[in-house]
């Protein structure tokens, strides 16, 4: 799907006229970089406030290795999460965003399966 792209905005004096439309965007085409290995999950939750908020379309590409200090979607002993992978003190944990929450630590009992890493989000749909 293409939208009409105005370009750039300045959050300032003055407004937009279409003048200053240049071209189509796809947001295919900046969301979605290996199509087969893409996919879309609606978040849940406020584990992950401020930076993904509920009812945000989490874009996913499995193709990318996951690595530490990424949001990554994955299984963990049956729940489907959106976390932050990281390792502390020799530790790895998935973090939320918002300091409510805890840490949870992946121990060797943890069955933990990555989805693969979050590549982009859309908001407000």
């Amino acid at each position: 799907m293409e939208f009409r792209f105005l370009g750039e905005v300045t959050c300032g004096l003055f407004g937009i006229t279409e003048d200053y439309e240049e071209a189509y965007l796809s947001l295919d085409q900046h969301l979605v970089k290996n199509r087969e290995s893409t996919y879309f999950l609606r978040a849940m939750g406020n584990s992950m406030t401020p930076l993904i908020l509920p009812q945000d379309i989490l874009v996913v590409d499995r193709s990318i290795k996951v690595e530490m200090g990424q949001i990554v979607v994955l299984t963990m002993n049956g729940q489907r999460l959106c976390k932050r992978l990281v390792r502390q003190e020799g530790k790895i944990f998935l973090l939320s965003e918002n300091k409510n929450y805890k840490p949870i630590p992946i121990v060797e009992e943890s069955e933990a399966v990555f989805f693969g890493p979050v590549v982009g989000l859309a908001r407000g749909f």
